[in-house]
């Protein structure tokens, strides 16, 4: 290349030096793959619970269709999320999941869809990008799994100009990787979080920015093969706080219709229904998150006022202003 630099020159008119903008070199961080490693897995054993609000924004990509709304979640490991959002006052859905399965429940249609975690349903209505939170995708967006790569497993790595990747996949000849995730070559944080299946297809991928502290703040959640993207944007996280064990019991009012998703429902048979009972009736019934003792003052997002919050009094509060 400095040889071509030099010879260009004497060709005259054939060739006239352009003048390119400077990029000044820089010190890259250097670090082992044991290093690398051990920051991620050190970052992923270090959180095993999270509570937050903000926004949401839920997009589906091939009906051109997003919603936007404000949310309220706690989040354990295993899996275990509780999650209510909303709209100016009212709920527009509250999800629940203990590990095994999932409860997902919209108001507006009296409907609960439940189904074991990781299961979709796909829906042609307006309110279909909601259907695309998968309340598996937020917990190991929120609360990363570890690597944890085991005796028959390899770990790849590879560095560029602002990060380190890791790939975890069986060791052999011709293997494909089950996961993949980068940090951030300066902070050694993660950026990003790719799965992957059986055939190396990706399942989903997680971006994670925007870091205050030592929690994020922007986490975008997409299933690119699906069409769908999930964005939280926090304006509150709280890290490894206690969160009691009735956040992720279900709760359905009476007279709601349940939908089971199972993988027959994602091959296109149709879902089973059944009208179901529960704690009270849609109106007057509180709502998933007040039946938990998790109150807040934004409107629409709590249960009554001056009631005695068990997550402020394990020492969860909300901070955002009336």
């Amino acid at each position: 290349m400095a040889l071509l630099l030099v010879v260009l020159p004497g060709a005259g008119c054939l060739a006239r030096p352009k003048t390119i903008p400077t990029v000044p070199a820089r010190t890259l961080r250097a670090a082992s793959p044991d290093e690398v490693l051990a920051a991620y897995e050190a970052y992923a054993n270090g959180n095993e619970t999270l509570s937050a609000s903000g926004d949401l924004e839920v997009r589906d990509l091939r009906a051109g269709r997003a919603r936007k709304l404000g949310v309220r979640l706690v989040a354990s490991r295993g899996g275990k999320l509780y999650l209510k959002g909303s709209v100016a006052v009212v709920t527009a859905m509250e999800v629940v999941a203990d590990g095994q399965r999932f409860w997902f429940q919209v108001p507006a249609r009296k409907t609960v869809w439940t189904g074991l975690s990781g299961a979709a349903h796909r829906a042609e209505s307006d309110d279909a990008p909601y259907y695309a939170l998968r309340p598996s995708d937020v917990t190991s967006a929120l609360l990363p799994e570890p690597l944890a790569p085991g005796r028959g497993d390899a770990v790849l790595f590879e560095a560029d100009g602002d990060s380190f990747a890791l790939a975890l996949a069986a060791q052999g000849a011709r293997e494909t990787a089950r996961r993949r995730v980068w940090l951030d070559r300066e902070t050694m944080r993660p950026s990003r979080l790719r799965r992957y299946d059986e055939r190396g297809e990706l399942v989903s991928e997680v971006r994670i920015g925007s870091w205050q502290g030592d929690a994020p703040r922007r986490i975008q959640i997409a299933r690119p093969a699906e069409g769908y993207e999930a964005i939280l944007d926090f304006d509150r996280v709280d890290r490894n706080v206690p969160v009691p064990a009735q956040a992720f019991v279900p709760r359905t009012p009476a007279g709601y219709k349940l939908v089971e998703v199972s993988s027959m429902t994602e091959r296109g048979c149709p879902p089973r229904e059944r009208a179901i009972g529960g704690l009270g009736g849609p109106k007057g019934t509180p709502s998933l998150l007040s039946e938990r003792g998790i109150y807040s003052r934004v409107g629409g997002l709590g249960g009554p006022k001056g009631t005695p919050s068990l997550l402020s009094e394990r020492g969860i509060y909300s901070r955002v202003s009336e």
